[in-house]
């Protein structure tokens, strides 16, 4: 103590010297450190490059170009897919319970007198059998005092009138001995907390639904006739006026024999989709003009499960996902 007292200011310096060495020291201790990691980082970064230089493609500028080329043709090619499904946006519905109602009414009557009256000029054939008190799927409105009163599901009900009056008519160019049944997603059912087991529902597994991005809307036809008669539906609804896609085609053989048949793709929808989930494959099938189902000339029993595709998934992410 008497040393520091009689070299006070010494020992100041003294100890400002140690300090500013210590601090010195740690400073180049860590800054040693850091060296370090970065000479790992670019040793890492030298690493990839060195990978990616050897990688196949490798990240030139032509392929650079190339992959750009690649995600505009994608983008490209999913307007155009979206064009096919918004075909169905033409389709323009009211909200007016009458006037629906009064739709629904005449829509009934005219395929019933259709159905009596239709005639085959290929052959002698005279009418189209149908069950009596037949309502093309809307049975539940033969009578006519039936009214509506929910909003949601009026222009819905409208859409299915239209889309099956434009497979009534594909299925009488057809030309089938009967039509056994029409159905439809009953969804007024539904809102009344009836649950899907009253009325038709598609299957899940083969359904293209998808909550916000995909709606459908499902229908079956069961009808009689020849093959051919199934042949001429399939070619007339594979000229996709609409989005609509065949889920599955049931067919039952006048000996009681069943079929679930599998049909090769034929357009945009089907291609995108894939047809009938994880059907079967079976005698019928499909390819080239629709192709010719491999069945004995007589009268069978065909029922067609059927989707009507709109897409709601807005523009930006669909691009987006490319």
């Amino acid at each position: 103590m008497g040393f520091i007292k009689k070299n006070l200011t010494f020992t100041i310096i003294l100890a400002v010297c140690a300090l500013v060495f210590v601090t010195g020291a740690y400073l180049a201790f860590a800054e040693s450190s850091n060296v370090d990691q970065a000479k790992q980082k670019i040793t890492s970064a030298e690493s990839q490059l060195e990978n990616m230089r050897f990688a196949n493609p490798a990240p030139t500028p032509e392929n650079v170009e190339a992959s750009t080329q690649n995600v505009a043709e994608l983008a490209a090619e999913l307007r155009k897919i979206r064009e096919d499904f918004e075909r169905g946006a033409r389709i323009t519905t009211s909200t007016d319970g009458i006037g629906v109602m009064a739709g629904i009414q005449q829509f009934i009557s005219n395929y019933q007198r259709e159905a009596a009256e239709y005639s085959d000029k290929d052959s002698d054939k005279v009418g189209i059998i149908v069950p009596d008190d037949f309502g093309f799927g809307f049975e539940q409105y033969l009578d006519e005092a039936t009214m509506l009163d929910d909003d949601e599901l009026i222009p819905v009900l409208d859409k299915q009138r239209q889309i099956l009056s434009y497979l009534l008519n594909k299925l009488y160019d057809a030309n089938p001995e009967s039509i056994v049944s029409v159905q439809r997603e009953a969804l007024e059912l539904k809102s009344e907390g009836a649950g899907s087991a009253k009325g038709f529902a598609i299957n899940p597994a083969i359904s293209a639904r998808v909550p916000n991005a995909i709606n459908t809307l499902a229908f079956g036809l069961t009808f009689t006739g020849y093959t051919s008669s199934l042949r001429e539906l399939l070619n007339n609804l594979a000229k996709f006026d609409l989005p609509i896609v065949v889920r599955s085609i049931d067919v039952e053989r006048p000996s009681g024999s069943r079929t679930t048949a599998k049909v090769s793709s034929n357009n945009n929808l089907d291609a995108f989709f894939g047809v009938f989930g994880d059907s079967t494959d079976s005698e019928l099938e499909v390819p080239e003009e629709a192709q010719k189902p491999v069945i004995s000339e007589n009268i069978s029993t065909f029922t067609v499960v059927l989707e009507f595709i709109e897409i709601v998934l807005p523009v930006e992410s669909s691009v987006d996902n490319v």
